[in-house]
């Protein structure tokens, strides 16, 4: 223990005793050093003329706002939305995988997050609940079966793709109200 220590606190002292004292340029072998045009200290450093600093900084602001104006990627996956796996046990894991494997967003619908989530149920059945921005749409009862699992998350994808495309077009149809454009009174 002791020894680690001295190795760890002669480390620290050494490594600024052992930095150069001025900046020089690595020499090769057989070739001459001669004084090159990097000040040793940058205390000794002239100052930048006023002039061409504003000048620097009015090119480096051109050149980030013209990064800028890049067209819009196109959304990822995780700026969709998201399918969060609460589940505990295997057959859970099971389900949340079948079901993500067949999710695809519906188009044009962003800004979601799906839960899956597991409770316990009876003897070895376990009850899966899908929950759609804290709305739960379904639960129900999932055995250890694999073609039961795949059955349900089918049924599951359905569900959820059908609950936003609803939730989307109520939602557009409450916008359109709130502009007057529908013309009712």
């Amino acid at each position: 223990m002791a020894l680690g220590s001295f190795i760890g606190l002669y480390l620290l002292v050494s490594t600024a005793a052992m930095a150069q004292s001025e900046r020089r340029r690595p020499v090769r072998a057989g070739e001459q050093t001669h004084k090159t045009d990097v000040p040793a200290n940058e205390a000794q450093a002239k100052p930048v003329p006023s002039k061409k600093l504003e000048e620097a900084l009015q090119l480096l602001f051109r050149a980030d706002s013209a990064r800028g104006r890049v067209a819009p990627r196109p959304m990822g996956p995780e700026e969709e939305g998201f399918v969060i796996d609460q589940t505990i046990t295997k057959v859970g894991h099971d389900f949340y995988d079948a079901f993500y494997t067949r999710w695809e967003s519906p188009p044009g619908i962003n800004g979601y997050a799906i839960a899956l989530v597991e409770r316990p149920g009876r003897g070895t059945t376990t009850l899966i609940a899908l929950v759609i921005d804290d709305a739960e749409l379904f639960e129900m009862p999932l055995q250890p079966k694999y073609d039961l699992i795949e059955e349900g998350a089918t049924e599951a994808v359905g569900m959820a793709q059908d609950y936003l495309r609803e939730a989307h077009d109520v939602s557009r149809q409450l916008e359109k109200e709130d502009r007057g454009v529908s013309g009712r009174y």
